[in-house]
């Protein structure tokens, strides 16, 4: 692959005899075009698909406003969603011959300031007067254990196991001394099972936790070769 450094002929798009060009993130490139491919849909390459289209259908789940939450800093060369679909990547198991995206492996995503906040568990439940709210419900000894600034609002970050789905949820309370009730909208329904982590937000001060994976169930051997 070679990047086009506005040449004689400058960026462009499509193949042009068997040369490809394209652009990424701003970036003019170009490829040769394969001249063959073996075994192009093997088992494993169906799964390798399979595993990255759930990827990527939880990385469109966020907004930009809350990539840019969870990824104060960019790296060079990627864009916030890249560096979400690579930190993802590294969540998968194995159920018989599938690679399966495994929601609870995650144990945190960003490259925000690191804070102590343990994974919790949670059931979405209804709440309020009237029980009209559906949501998430800390105790406020979950709540009482987050250390942020007086002031710094309480954020949750929150994987739906029951639904795979991703979503970061602000709020305007700073109090540490009650429980903390979160609206969830359409991320959850009553019953739905949610590991999430307490978090804060002050101004552009986001105390979110760095990526970190659980430990990972070891691929059986003979499966390995296999593949």
């Amino acid at each position: 692959m070679g990047k086009i450094k506005q040449g004689i002929l400058g960026g462009f798009r499509g193949k042009v005899g068997t040369v490809i060009g394209s652009s990424w993130n701003g970036i003019s490139y170009m490829r040769g075009q394969a001249q063959s491919v073996r075994n192009a849909n093997t088992e494993a390459q169906q799964a390798q698909r399979a595993f990255f289209k759930q990827v990527q259908e939880l990385t469109s789940q966020l907004s930009d406003e809350q990539l840019a939450m969870l990824f104060p800093t960019v790296s060079r060369g990627m864009t916030r969603r890249n560096m979400l679909t690579r930190q993802l990547s590294t969540c998968y198991d194995y159920n018989s011959d599938d690679k399966t995206f495994d929601l609870s492996l995650l144990e945190g995503i960003g490259n925000g300031e690191r804070i102590s906040s343990p994974m919790l568990v949670i059931e979405v439940t209804t709440f309020g007067q009237n029980n009209e709210k559906t949501g998430l419900v800390f105790n406020q000894s979950d709540v009482a254990a987050i250390a942020k600034p007086e002031d710094a609002c309480f954020s949750v970050v929150a994987y739906n196991l029951t639904q795979k789905k991703i979503s970061v949820f602000n709020t305007t309370c700073t109090e540490s001394s009650a429980d903390l009730s979160i609206e969830t909208g359409n991320f959850a329904v009553v019953g739905d099972i949610v590991r999430c982590y307490l978090s804060y937000q002050i101004q552009t001060r986001y105390g979110y936790g760095t990526m970190s994976i659980a430990t990972r169930p070891e691929r059986d051997k003979e499966k390995k070769k296999k593949k």
